[in-house]
């Protein structure tokens, strides 16, 4: 996992989590600095792109889902973490 996807899958932690920035910093020994600047990049991403990042890895054993939007856009999911498949579906 690189930088990028380690920080974004923070953030999302972070936000299900209901602490503060610094309350949630402190156990991942991140500064509050840093860890804003990868919840700002996050929404420049997803404003951006009008995309959800979703992690690349995959595995055989892992479920298969497929998201089909109201305007006939196919997004397919492969994998077990279902707060992705959420975020796939409140996306639109």
């Amino acid at each position: 996992m690189d930088q990028s996807e380690e920080m974004f899958k923070l953030v999302r932690l972070w936000r299900k989590s209901g602490l503060s920035q610094s309350e949630f910093c402190k156990p991942h020994n991140i500064t509050v600095a840093k860890f804003g600047y990868w919840v700002g990049k996050e929404r420049l991403v997803e404003k951006a792109t009008g995309f959800v990042h979703i992690p690349t890895h995959r595995s055989a054993s892992e479920n298969a889902y497929e998201v089909v939007y109201p305007n006939g856009v196919k997004v397919n999911y492969q994998g077990s973490d279902l707060t992705v498949l959420s975020e796939l579906i409140r996306f639109y």
